[in-house]
């Protein structure tokens, strides 16, 4: 075994203590620790899409970022500082420097457990460059850092941005300091620089950062997933930014979105009855509303709601110097001016209530957080068994507590992947709108696509590119579209709002249909003919989802080896299964002496 082996069989203990997580599962957590070069982690290969997630980890066709590394490995020429107080420093990746031309719109992306910063940035780069915004778009991503780092390291071209002797604050030596420490706002690590710093007041000098350092004229968009999610969340519950959905800096804007977090943070005492959390996947069409305050039975009746997962225990002189909820809370008491714990909720939700949050989850995001998904503590699984079920527990929760301002969410079909999260149809249209009044799609493939008109597969196509493709050929009145991989399916299919679409089990599932409104194609003669009765048409589209629903599912686009073929994954090797592929979905747990191992077992085998 080799020596990065036994540190991570050696720090695998360390990681189920510190997360709470089963000891047999937590592989959100263990996949930080070391990088397979099996074919479960090996890139993207197509030109424009040279990066992949797996949990929460990046591998990347320049080189391997699994942590936060200082100087950046691949982009030292994004480097950037951000101070904070006194000496101290935040290390920063920019797709542009400070006084560089005023852009349209800022992404702030929060990076996950392994602080990988690096290679949050070149996904979102990606992403941005796909839907032809890199010159409206100002990218920046930020380091929790785990190990220290001095400014002339991190950015050898010294831009003055702070002093060279700057120190960037630590966040828990990752194996060694609690591993939620900032993501639930702690305080940097005692005994480091700057100790006691709550990351919190740190993502507010991001926020200002990007906003002062160039002239941005529409807004700016706060991205979390996974690890980042949580963090995410919990600031906007605690931060003064973005109140009336607006930046402190120039007022603009602001939208916060969060990914598939592992725990969620309630803002009432109430939680999910023991119905609305079944040991099951329930699917993304979950909806429970059946809530209560947990019982005296629970193990956890007297802490489910304290800090973490809910307001308790956030007040003043609440708990002692040096725990996340002392940092947490002096950082909340700063901007809130409350005193007592009624208080203190009070203020809180009122100024929830005025935000723009959003929320993403993965439609297979649904692995058993007893078997590692997430969290499994008493109190997080008081709000459900996976995250997608959490997700949209949480959903019902919002609606409940603020009736006025429901939240807005959306589901992208694929499991816990980042990278399928930023190319989801949810977040382009969130962060990255591109004109279009044309088409619609819907959330997965219709049953029955059509006739082929043209398949674009040879590298990644964003889906205005495939939209472009469409609208100059003729006779194409829709497309079927794989996010994940970028690939379009032209389809002369008149498509409506009615058409029926395959089911959530469907091996299709991924793929989603847009299409236009046929009677609205250009006079061009670049779509098919629609002068016809519209009372036959409508017949004959009855006649055709009669034949359709005594057929089986529709037939998609491609088979599912094909899909995963396209993504460079083999879906028959040894150690490689994924999702998407067969009736096999990857298993994890800890061989020998802690060892990770990958394996792959039936779906009817797994608790999800």
């Amino acid at each position: 075994m080799s020596a990065l082996a036994w540190g991570v069989a050696a720090a695998a203990p360390a990681i189920v203590a510190e997360t709470g997580c089963s000891q047999y599962g937590c592989e959100h957590m263990l996949l930080q620790a070391h990088h397979s070069q099996s074919s479960l982690h090996r890139a993207l290969s197509h030109e424009n899409a040279t990066a992949h997630s797996i949990g929460e980890q990046h591998v990347h066709a320049q080189g391997w970022v699994s942590f936060f590394s200082c100087p950046p490995v691949n982009h030292q020429d994004k480097a950037h500082s951000v101070p904070l107080a006194g000496d101290a420093f935040l290390p920063v990746l920019a797709s542009y420097p400070p006084g560089a031309e005023a852009v349209d719109q800022a992404i702030v992306v929060v990076h996950g457990a392994g602080r990988e910063n690096e290679g949050y940035f070149e996904d979102m780069v990606k992403v941005v460059r796909r839907q032809k915004q890199e010159n409206h778009t100002l990218v920046v991503a930020p380091a929790l850092a785990h190990k220290a780092c001095s400014a002339t390291e991190w950015s050898r071209r010294r831009r003055n941005e702070v002093r060279d002797d700057a120190r960037s604050p630590v966040w828990g030596a990752l194996w060694r300091s609690s591993l939620r420490r900032w993501m639930y706002g702690g305080g940097a690590d005692r005994g480091q620089p700057h100790a006691g710093l709550s990351s919190f007041e740190v993502l507010d000098r991001v926020v200002d950062w990007a906003q002062a350092s160039i002239l941005i004229s529409s807004g700016s968009w706060l991205l979390g997933f996974s690890s980042g999610a949580q963090y995410v969340l919990r600031w906007a519950a605690l931060s003064p930014v973005g109140a009336e959905g607006v930046t402190r800096v120039g007022g603009l804007p602001l939208r916060i979105i969060v990914g598939s977090p592992s725990t969620v943070f309630y803002l009432g005492e109430e939680r999910p009855a023991r119905t609305c959390r079944p040991d099951k996947d329930q699917g993304p069409y979950w909806s429970c509303d059946e809530f209560s305050v947990p019982g005296t039975g629970m193990d956890c009746k007297t802490h489910y709601n304290r800090y973490g997962s809910g307001l308790g225990g956030l007040y003043q002189g609440a708990s002692s110097e040096g725990h996340i909820r002392y940092d947490a809370n002096r950082y909340l008491l700063q901007s809130l001016g409350a005193i007592t714990s009624s208080e203190v909720s009070q203020k809180v939700r009122a100024r929830w209530a005025t935000k723009d949050v959003r929320f993403m989850f993965g439609s297979r995001d649904t692995l058993h957080c007893n078997v590692g998904a997430c969290a499994n503590d008493c109190e997080n699984m008081l709000t459900g068994t996976n995250r997608l079920q959490r997700g949209l527990n949480f959903m019902n929760h919002l609606r409940r507590e603020f009736p006025s301002s429901q939240p807005l969410w959306g589901i992208f079909n694929f499991g816990h992947n980042a990278v399928a999260a930023f190319a989801s149809h949810h977040f382009t249209a969130w962060a990255l709108p591109f004109d279009n009044d044309k088409y619609r799609v819907t959330d997965r493939v219709v049953a029955d696509s059509g006739s082929p008109m043209g398949d674009y597969v040879g590298r990644f196509y964003a889906a205005w590119e495939c939209m472009d493709k469409c609208d100059s050929t003729p006779g194409c009145n829709s497309f079927s579209y794989f996010p994940m991989a970028g690939q379009c399916f032209l389809k002369d299919k008149c498509v409506s709002s009615s058409s029926p679409i395959v089911s959530p089990d469907s091996p299709q599932f991924q793929f989603q249909t847009y299409w236009k409104d046929c009677a609205a194609s250009p006079e061009d003669g670049s779509a098919q003919d629609v002068d016809q009765d519209e009372g036959r048409q409508e017949e004959e589209e009855q006649e055709d989802e009669k034949e359709e629903q005594e057929e089986e599912e529709g037939e998609g686009e491609g088979t599912v080896e094909d899909a995963c073929t396209a993504v460079d994954i083999d879906p028959c090797a040894s150690g490689s299964c994924v999702k998407c592929c067969g009736d096999l979905v990857p298993a994890f747990g800890l061989w020998g002496t802690g060892w990770l191992h990958f394996m792959c077992k039936p779906a009817s085998q797994q608790l999800s």
